[in-house]
């Protein structure tokens, strides 16, 4: 029988309805029933809501015990400006010791800024260690008493977590106007990705969208990627780097957080793993969990430092601002993105013919193409086949007609070769110059160098022109008369490991063909180690001289005061003499007057020596190489046309292998030849160093001890913000990766070159 009864009934009390009901108590339990399982389930339910992620979409809330950092970041970003510098404490944001204002006024040097705030940090270390020392917290007064309140324990830890974070209001209200030119194609990018589209702020967080940010670590663009993983996602070379262009590095990004977030399956693990790494953030989750506050409090790696703990933080106060742009910034003029037009270059050319036929000037190629590199811009390569050319549509209309009427003169279809010169002691540029038949003024262009310039030992400068193999060179020059003319007289000289004409007549400065005359040489390639050869007398004298001359004079005693006396040399090494005690570990600190400062700047530094070094015959096409700073296997199997399981198996490593610096690598030559290979790892180091010397200068050298527990990582990225490249140019006699405790060593202290 069923047990719905018509509702109508004359003796019931209830109002009378239409329709069918069921008994009062069987009401009162599904009620019951129901609100039991809503009750039950609401913990779940809120837990799935804060949890569960989808590629798309995310509520992108503060997650608690995450205030503090976010408030922190607002503060920097909205409230002070780059005039102010926060004294803070690196674990705990609430505490900020004091907020040091530079003044609105002329504009304090850098050298004065950096004292305000060392004064600053050491009148806090003071304080802290004075209150760890006390015995009765009541005895404490005025400043000593705040700071007690403040810190509330663990002081003598705090008096080491001090740092300095500069305020970036200023920059981030710029970076706003700025985000105009590129805000609505980033968004459509995002959105076709299905990607959460609040992720488009990160660009605030990491450069103010600066289409020319560098940072000292080598990344570059809005979105600073770095070379290693720009490389996965664009094209990074000396000719053209894709993470200068702003559409191309957000295709890159969009790419990259997808892919972060497919392995994390979070978006506050994706956005961190953007600055920590992806692999690294695995290993967290592993540890922690996907929680990411447990996953800041509790995960220790010696790369996962205050930048990583702190950069979901910094995205979610730069969403907040720029969500809030018009309470913070009121009044805000966004630029206005241009329409672009574009013609896909289908042959290699040369920056003139395109200035000819556009009808554009070098300024305006650079400025709409940004991903063109200094080489192309200044015409040592050309702009390369498969490039994407850019112009304003109504500024340059029919472009790609004006492409369609470049005669096929003007089309190539190969690339310039680039020949490197790595300077000895006793060069100069005018004798370079004359050995490679070319002027003074061209290697002046092509090296990014003027007349106040002067080379140095072991800088790799780049020759103009120059077409002809040294192997080739050797062979041609039998035929031609040598311009120089030397006296009788000779000297023998016994070939070395791995020498060759050409290496012996740039080491004594004669020319190949008088080797060939005085030797009786008909084949220039069938020397071997042991072999003696007459080299003419006077370029083995002048080649004396000019060691001689070039040696670093000893400098003078030491004052008392003093425990170490830095001079500069012309090779840029630095000499720490008069070592008054060998176990001291205060730090010394060499402040350049404006002269020496020019000069450090003007000889800095090559990268190691990257010369390839073929200690197999030729034949069977084995060749090995040392491993040098920024390179990975990946590279060398691009640079030989290599794939890396070949280059693995060849050497007996596994994919998990460690690849150290200095190590000797074998790499076989089957696709390539070793003259290339050499090229294109010229190019990838020259090319890292001319970014950062057109971004950076260096103002002065420290020399300090290493001290306990310091990882030579925490001393270039955590403390003094230097590449491992430079920090190796000058210690040249140390193994910067097996530093022992107390070993002093020489830091070059960088700024950034001010634009214009």
């Amino acid at each position: 029988m069923s047990n719905l009864t018509p509702f109508y009934n004359p003796t019931s009390d209830q109002p009378e309805m239409k329709g069918w009901t069921l008994p009062a108590y069987i009401i009162r339990i599904i009620l019951l029933s129901f609100v039991l399982t809503v009750i039950s389930q609401a913990p779940v339910q809120a837990s799935l809501n804060r949890e569960v992620h989808t590629l798309h979409h995310y509520h992108f809330s503060t997650p608690l015990g995450f205030e503090s950092k976010v408030n922190f970041w607002k503060k920097v970003y909205s409230e002070y400006s780059t005039s102010h510098a926060i004294v803070h404490d690196m674990d705990n944001l609430n505490i900020i010791y004091e907020v040091v204002y530079f003044g609105d006024g002329p504009k304090l040097s850098r050298r004065a800024r950096d004292r305000k705030l060392e004064r600053t940090k050491r009148k806090y270390r003071k304080i802290l260690l004075q209150i760890a020392r006390t015995k009765d917290p009541k005895t404490l007064k005025s400043e000593a008493r705040r700071v007690y309140d403040l810190v509330k324990s663990g002081f003598r830890k705090a008096s080491r977590r001090m740092r300095v974070q500069i305020g970036q209001k200023d920059r981030f209200r710029e970076g706003l106007e700025r985000s105009g030119m590129f805000k609505d194609r980033i968004d459509q990018i995002f959105s076709d990705a299905k990607l959460p589209l609040e992720l488009a702020v990160l660009p605030h967080v990491e450069s103010s969208f600066q289409v020319n940010a560098y940072s000292s670590a080598g990344a570059a663009g809005i979105w600073q990627f770095t070379r290693g993983t720009g490389r996965l996602f664009m094209k990074v070379g000396y000719d053209v780097d894709e993470r200068r262009d702003p559409i191309l590095s957000t295709i890159a990004a969009a790419k990259l957080l997808k892919s972060n977030f497919k392995a994390l399956n979070s978006w506050p693990l994706a956005i961190t793993a953007y600055n920590h790494g992806t692999q690294g953030m695995k290993r967290a989750k592993r540890q922690y969990g996907g929680h990411i506050v447990d996953i800041v409090n509790g995960y220790r790696s010696r790369t996962f430092g205050f930048a990583s703990k702190n950069f979901y933080a910094e995205f979610l106060a730069a969403l907040h601002v720029v969500q809030n742009k018009d309470k913070y910034f009121p009044g805000l003029r966004f630029y206005k993105p241009q329409k672009m037009t574009s013609v896909v270059f289908k042959d290699y050319m040369h920056i003139r013919s395109v200035m000819t036929h556009f009808g554009m000037s070098r300024e305006e190629i650079s400025k709409y193409n940004p991903a063109l590199r200094r080489p192309v811009i200044s015409g040592q390569k050309r702009i390369p086949r498969g490039f994407t050319f850019q112009a304003p549509a109504d500024q340059f209309p029919q472009l790609q007609a004006r492409y369609k009427k470049i005669p096929s003169s003007a089309r190539h279809k190969s690339q310039v070769r680039s020949k490197w010169y790595t300077v000895r002691r006793g060069d100069t540029l005018s004798g370079v110059a004359k050995r490679y038949r070319t002027s003074v003024n061209k290697l002046y262009a092509h090296n990014n160098l003027n007349h106040r310039n002067k080379i140095y030992v072991g800088q790799v400068l780049r020759l103009p022109g120059w077409k002809k193999s040294a192997r080739s060179a050797t062979r041609m020059v039998k035929h031609k008369k040598a311009k120089r003319v030397y006296s009788g007289d000779t000297i023998n000289y016994r070939v070395r490991r791995n020498d060759n004409l050409t290496k012996i007549a740039r080491r004594f400065d004669t020319d190949i063909d008088e080797l060939l005359r005085l030797n009786g040489i008909n084949d220039p390639d069938q020397l071997f180690p042991g072999q003696k050869l007459k080299v003419p007398q006077e370029t083995v004298v002048a080649h004396a001289v000019n060691k001689a001359r070039s040696m670093p004079k000893i400098p003078p005693p030491a004052a008392k005061k003093e425990r170490f006396k830095l001079t500069v040399d012309r090779s840029n090494s630095v000499t720490a003499a008069t070592k008054k005690s060998a176990t001291s570990n205060v730090d010394i600190k060499f402040v350049s007057n404006n002269e020496s400062a020019h000069k450090l700047n003007e000889n800095r530094p090559a990268f190691l020596p990257v010369a390839f070094a073929n200690n197999a015959n030729r034949s069977s096409g084995i060749g090995v190489i040392t491993v040098d700073f920024d390179e990975t296997l990946s590279h060398y199997a691009e640079w030989a046309n290599m794939s890396v399981r070949k280059i693995l198996k060849l050497n007996g490593m596994r994919r998990r292998s460690q690849l150290n610096v200095h190590s000797k690598i074998k790499v076989p030559f089957t696709k390539a030849d070793p003259d290339s290979f050499v090229e294109r790892r010229q190019e990838y180091h020259k090319g890292i160093q001319e970014d950062f010397f057109n971004n950076f200068r260096i103002n002065k050298l420290l020399v300090r001890n290493v001290s306990k527990g310091e990882t030579i990582w925490e001393i270039c990225n955590e403390i003094y913000s230097i590449p491992f490249w430079l920090l190796a140019s000058y210690n040249p006699e140390k193994n910067i990766h097996s530093l022992s405790v107390g070993e002093p060593i020489v830091i070059p202290l960088i700024s950034p070159v001010k634009a214009g």
